[in-house]
């Protein structure tokens, strides 16, 4: 198993000089086609405001689109031909006020996704919340990265975090290419107030061995912590065990479980300073 298809999300000329180190190594490490996806911002009318009938101020904003795409698309075709990996480019304007419409749509054709971590004074205000509606609506994995990780090795370390769930399961097995190349790989399941004691005591332990038939070899550390939401806790263990990449489920439980125990997905996109990969 790999991956043989790569979804760069360049949402803004940011995203794009920041995201495109990570990718292209990830391209090539994997013989992967590489494609960059721009969405190019739509001008929403609201009720009672005309400025979509201004020729002057739709003039402009056409221009400003224009000349960002053009900037990303250099970008992207400079750092696909030094990594030297296959790449096409995608320019699609945007047709709704949610730029997340346009990416799913190359999305779910692709075998993994990679976006920048939420950044809200980086993106557009039709961008905001993209990253969750890809790990959510996709059916593929996305891997989202700081914007300062530039092209530093992801995946030689491996948290994957495991509480049984359709989303954990899904994660794990879409992070084998990352799995199988890594020198090290840690299942961390941790005990939350609704755990039963005795289940907890051996979770974790069978998805070791399904893992092993992989070609994988993990340990397994349980956790039992009181004091930190799981989600903080799966990034104190990853950064005590000098991990460059956790795996994880994303948005697997209900809106009253996360308003009740926190959100363990939300958590971790909004402090994580490492790559993390979510299936949902």
């Amino acid at each position: 198993m790999s991956y043989k298809t790569i979804l760069a999300c360049l949402t803004s000329e940011f995203a794009a000089a920041h995201l495109l180190p990570a990718a292209c190594g990830l391209a090539r490490q994997f013989d992967a086609h590489l494609t960059g996806l721009h969405t190019r911002e739509a001008l929403v009318p609201y009720s009672g405001i005309a400025i979509a009938s201004d020729e002057i101020v739709l003039g402009d904003f056409n221009q400003r689109v224009a000349e960002e795409d053009q900037k990303i698309e250099t970008l992207f075709q400079a750092a696909a031909d030094k990594a030297g990996c296959t790449a096409e480019w995608r320019s699609r304007a945007a047709r709704s006020p949610d730029a997340a419409d346009e990416l799913l749509d190359s999305a779910t054709r692709s075998d993994l996704i990679m976006a920048l971590l939420p950044d809200r004074q980086q993106e557009r205000f039709d961008q905001a919340g993209f990253q969750k509606d890809l790990v959510v609506n996709s059916g593929r994995p996305v891997l989202l990265l700081p914007d300062d990780w530039g092209s530093k090795p992801v995946g030689t370390r491996i948290l994957a975090a495991w509480n049984g769930s359709r989303e954990a399961a899904r994660a794990l097995h879409d992070g084998l290419p990352f799995l199988q190349r890594a020198a090290f790989a840690e299942v961390v399941t941790i005990q939350e107030p609704h755990h039963r004691a005795a289940k907890f005591a051996t979770e974790g332990h069978e998805i070791a061995r399904v893992l092993s038939r992989h070609g994988v070899t993990a340990e397994v550390r349980q956790i039992q912590d009181t004091e930190h939401p799981p989600g903080i806790r799966i990034l104190m263990e990853a950064a005590s065990q000098e991990c460059d990449l956790v795996i994880m489920g994303g948005y697997g439980h209900s809106r009253l479980h996360r308003l009740i125990f926190g959100d363990a997905s939300e958590h971790v996109l909004q402090e994580a300073r490492i790559p993390v990969l979510m299936s949902g």
